[in-house]
């Protein structure tokens, strides 16, 4: 009995096309619809959109940074911070933070009270650091910059979602235009073609 033949195989292999020349012979083929041009410049332009969101939104959080640091800065100036001791037991403010009645000892001597906000982890006797305003009265501190960073990050976050979303949508109704031109230019088509198709013409 002969051996099967070996499957016919060419002496050297044909030259692969790179990715670019298949790109560029896709965008030179007849059967390519001016829709589908549109909708190659519509992932570009969302590409590019979506990157300038992006570098935009880094930009924007860089300067609710600055700001933020620059608001506590100003703040720090027009207090000075003194060490007081927790007389009564925390309690929730509501707003994020714990708040308690402290004691501490104004430059005078004297031994003075008020309400400040202190850690949720300190108990009574414990020592806090408060901050006290030109009058020495108990005054809300400058923003701690663990809490400025994270301020800048959720809002730029919040802004390229926002902007990504917006983004996102338009190309989703461009691209549903789109399809329905496809679909009308292929009715009109049909009912030029049909009838010669199926010999009723």
């Amino acid at each position: 009995m002969a051996a099967p033949a070996a499957d016919p195989r060419p002496s050297a292999p044909g030259p692969r096309r790179s990715r670019l020349a298949m790109a560029r012979a896709r965008r030179r083929s007849p059967l390519r619809r001016r829709s589908d041009r549109w909708r190659s410049a519509l992932v570009q332009v969302q590409a590019l959109g979506l990157v300038a969101v992006a570098v935009l939104c880094v930009l924007l959080g860089l300067s609710f940074y600055q700001q933020g640091r620059a608001d506590a800065l100003r703040t720090a100036q027009s207090l000075h911070p003194v060490q007081a001791r927790v007389a009564d037991r925390p309690y929730p403010s509501g707003v994020g933070g714990d708040l308690a009645q402290v004691s501490w000892t104004a430059p005078d001597g004297s031994t003075r009270q008020g309400v400040a906000g202190v850690p949720a982890a300190d108990h009574v006797g414990d020592q806090v650091q408060i901050w006290l305003d030109g009058s020495g009265n108990v005054a809300v501190g400058p923003t701690s910059t663990a809490n400025v960073v994270g301020t800048a990050v959720i809002s730029a976050l919040l802004v390229m979602a926002g902007a990504d979303a917006v983004l996102i949508s338009a190309g989703a109704v461009a691209r549903s235009r789109l399809n329905r031109m496809d679909q009308e230019a292929w009715a009109k088509e049909w009912l030029v073609y049909e009838p010669l198709w199926s010999r009723r013409g």
